[in-house]
């Protein structure tokens, strides 16, 4: 398949998705990090196509974001669907140069790292406002976020943020001779050591940012470590045919695709957007008849269903971001 028949087929993907949930500038249903992970997708799309008219939708999205949660979020418990919304945001500006996204993103992850950031535990970011644990779905964003926003505003003090949030998950949450990325530490001490897509996704995300920055081949070799502990490990170096359980669960995979995207771009390892074209082929001829495809890549679709907006993004983000 060419590139162009996998863009054209990316765009039909996306379609199809706001087809059923896409009214008036918004994915009904979607809550706040939802959306921004939708969002998300949006900046995916242009990221691979350079389709301008996608501005206008980022435009009416950044609008509803406003709307719904205004331009303070600190309402939010969540520290971490905070700095998801913040990278969504960030990444509409590197692309439109439309200054009120750069404002409300930088505003906000200010505002959450003040908040969230501690020396218990060892450093990094608290998950919500309670402070009662540490985990890498707010740290590894925190850094992905901040590294956008240290590029976006030419900050330099953001690329501090950045490396303090993934020093602390590298050295708390990370298994450097295996690739695995755990889940989260208590106040207690106790650790979760479930891994996850989404995790692993954001840790390679953070690390590529990091060896960008400084060139030090270390954060390269924990992305690509990372990258094969999921694909191999994970998934056997198959299609991804979970995570059809629990609330966000079955729209972590989204998540992780763009980073494998950006892992292969930006290393030129083709066998991870290799094993990323495998799955989305496989989402593909498994879509139902409104070209909607679940979160298991590799079972049929039903039809008639009622499925849940973010679950049905998973496989939207894996088709883009396999262009």
């Amino acid at each position: 398949m060419t590139r162009e028949e996998r863009l054209n087929r990316a765009r039909e993907a996306v379609e199809a998705h706001k087809a059923v949930y896409y009214r008036d500038g918004a994915y009904k249903k979607a809550d706040f990090w939802d959306y921004a992970e939708i969002f998300e997708i949006i900046d995916d799309l242009y990221e691979v196509s350079g389709d301008r008219t996608l501005f206008a939708q980022m435009e009416e999205m950044a609008d509803f974001v406003l709307r719904a949660y205004g331009e303070n979020w600190e309402k939010n418990p969540f520290n971490d669907d905070i700095m998801w919304l913040v990278i969504a945001l960030t990444r509409a500006y590197r692309f439109t140069g439309e200054e009120r996204y750069l404002k409300l993103a930088r505003e906000n992850f200010d505002r959450t790292f003040e908040r969230a950031a501690s020396e218990d535990l060892g450093g990094g970011l608290f998950w919500r406002i309670e402070n009662q644990s540490k985990n890498t779905c707010v740290n590894c964003p925190g850094a992905v976020a901040a590294s956008y926003l240290a590029e976006a505003a030419g900050d330099p003090s953001y690329w501090e943020k950045a490396a303090y949030c993934l020093d602390w998950a590298v050295k708390t949450m990370f298994e450097p001779e295996t690739g695995k990325v755990y889940d989260c530490i208590h106040m207690d001490g106790r650790v979760s050591k479930w891994s996850s897509t989404y995790n692993q996704g954001t840790f390679i995300g953070s690390c590529l940012f990091l060896w960008k920055h400084t060139g030090e081949d270390v954060w390269r070799q924990y992305a690509l470590k990372a990258a094969d502990y999921t694909v191999d490990v994970m998934y056997g170096g198959g299609i991804m045919n979970n995570e059809e359980q629990g609330n966000d669960l079955p729209g972590f995979k989204g998540i992780l695709a763009r980073y494998i995207r950006k892992l292969s771009d930006e290393t030129g390892e083709e066998r991870y957007r290799e094993w990323l074209r495998a799955n989305a082929d496989a989402a593909w001829e498994n879509r139902n008849a409104k070209g909607l495809m679940g979160t298991r890549l590799a079972e049929k679709t039903p039809d008639g269903t009622d499925f849940d907006v973010f679950s049905m993004s998973a496989a939207v983000s894996v088709t883009v971001n396999a262009v």
